[in-house]
């Protein structure tokens, strides 16, 4: 579907060229109906003339020095006329020598003056006269005006494709210029999402209805920016308040299996109950992170350091994890980088990872991990070799509470749907960017960590 700006483009081309068309369409049968005006006086003003030779004091001369009066008279004006003389019955008794063969046709109905097509001569315009018991036709020829119509109508195709290409141009610029205001809107609300609820759209005075529609979507944003305040205000208030019950559980449960005499069917079910605590508890840090980070309540504490250490240390941990699993670890780059970053939070991004990937492999898979200089920006990528993602879903595991069936994990409740939206976030506060693409060398997914040097 084409574009509102082509569209508005191509209307005003249309209306233009139309309205020039009709100004040259009208133009022209108003000069054809001048022309044909001034030929038909000047037909009359010849009979006139001729009139006046055969009248003689009202009284019509006899019939032979009539045709001979007419004789002369056609031999004078031969450049101009062309004449024929009939009786009432349409006998043709006398036409002028430059008709030579030719005839002019009867007039239709009962026109005095019409135009007609004589060969070998071309079209004319004629008029007949009555004189008596006589009809007397005089004719001029209209190639001129015929020749001029078709520079005009040459000249007039030259003009309207002059307007079609500048009506095109002006066009464009006119519904750039009147679009304008949309693409204002349309930057700013795409700058505008859940990580950045607080831009506006501004508006000027005597915009009209563009204002209109500028203040209306504002207001619409006011209240999603409130009903996003108030919903991680009460995931992050929930959340704090569930804490506290947990623990105490927790503590009951722990309480009951030291000084309790449990059978092994109740121990092992008070055991089971501590391990959902646990993932409970762990679901709500999750939860109340992200709540405080939407609402700007964390502090990340950057600090300038080498990032070499960092990644040497975690990849230590990722080993101990990865042969656990029994799953080949691999630390393929670690260039030393001194970026602003948390390690403790970027350590959590990079656990968060080898997790997702760990479950995603089966035994002997592979993970590997790089930390190298892109493009002024520190950038990680973790690599393995389980199944991947199917494209669509490349984008959308980053949001909370999705979750992809990990065909190789045996411990299918292990994931809360959360790992990801906080890896996200936390490197969204570094003021980087995350990805996951698959491998095209092979099979497996990669995930890209891009954090700028410098901030």
């Amino acid at each position: 579907m084409k574009s509102l700006r082509f569209r508005l483009a191509l209307a005003y081309m249309l209306v233009v060229t139309l309205t020039v068309a009709s100004v040259l369409g009208i133009g022209r049968w108003l000069l054809e109906v001048r022309l044909i005006r001034g030929i038909d006086f000047l037909n009359h003003a010849e009979f006139q003339e001729i009139q006046n030779r055969i009248v003689d004091r009202g009284v019509l001369i006899p019939r032979s020095e009539l045709l001979q009066r007419i004789s002369e008279h056609s031999v004078i004006d031969a450049p101009l006329y062309f004449f024929q003389v009939s009786k009432q019955n349409g006998n043709v008794i006398f036409r002028s020598d430059n008709l030579k063969d030719a005839v002019l046709p009867n007039p239709p109905g009962n026109k005095t003056a019409w135009s007609c097509s004589v060969p070998p001569f071309g079209s004319m315009r004629a008029g007949s006269y009555v004189v008596g018991d006589l009809n007397i036709e005089i004719a001029t020829s209209t190639k001129n005006i015929d020749a001029l119509f078709s520079d005009y109508f040459q000249v007039s195709l030259v003009l309207i494709g002059f307007v079609v290409i500048f009506g095109l141009i002006w066009g464009f610029w006119m519904s750039r210029l009147a679009l304008s205001p949309i693409r204002s809107i349309q930057r700013t609300a795409r700058r505008i999402s859940a990580n950045n609820l607080g831009e506006r759209i501004a508006v000027d005075e005597g915009e009209g209805e563009i204002g209109d529609l500028k203040r209306l979507l504002n207001q619409m944003f006011d209240r999603l920016e409130s009903s996003f305040d108030r919903l991680w205000r009460f995931a992050g208030d929930a959340s704090h308040e569930l804490k506290t019950p947990l623990i105490l559980i927790r503590l009951q449960s722990e309480r009951l299996l030291l000084h309790s005499n449990l059978s092994a069917p109740d121990k092992e079910a008070v055991q089971q109950q501590l391990e959902n605590i646990n993932r409970l508890n762990t679901v709500i840090e999750k939860l109340l992170f992200l709540a405080k980070s939407e609402v700007g309540a964390i502090s990340l504490n950057l600090q300038t350091q080498p990032t070499q250490p960092v990644i040497a240390g975690f990849a230590e941990d990722a080993q101990v994890l990865c042969e656990d699993r029994q799953v080949i670890f691999r630390l393929v780059e670690n260039d030393d980088l001194r970026p602003a970053f948390n390690s403790t939070l970027i350590r959590q991004v990079l656990l968060n990872l080898v997790t997702n990937a760990l479950n995603a492999l089966p035994s002997g898979g592979e993970i590997g991990l790089s930390s190298r200089l892109h493009s002024s920006n520190w950038e990680i990528i973790l690599e393995d070799s389980g199944p991947g993602l199917p494209a669509h879903r490349l984008k959308e595991v980053f949001e909370p509470f999705v979750r992809v069936d990990q065909g190789a994990s045996q411990d299918q409740d292990a994931g809360s749907g959360l790992g990801l939206a906080i890896c996200r976030r936390i490197i969204n506060l570094h003021g980087g960017s995350i990805r996951l693409e698959n491998r095209v060398d092979q099979g497996g997914l990669r995930a890209i960590v891009e954090i700028p040097l410098t901030r």
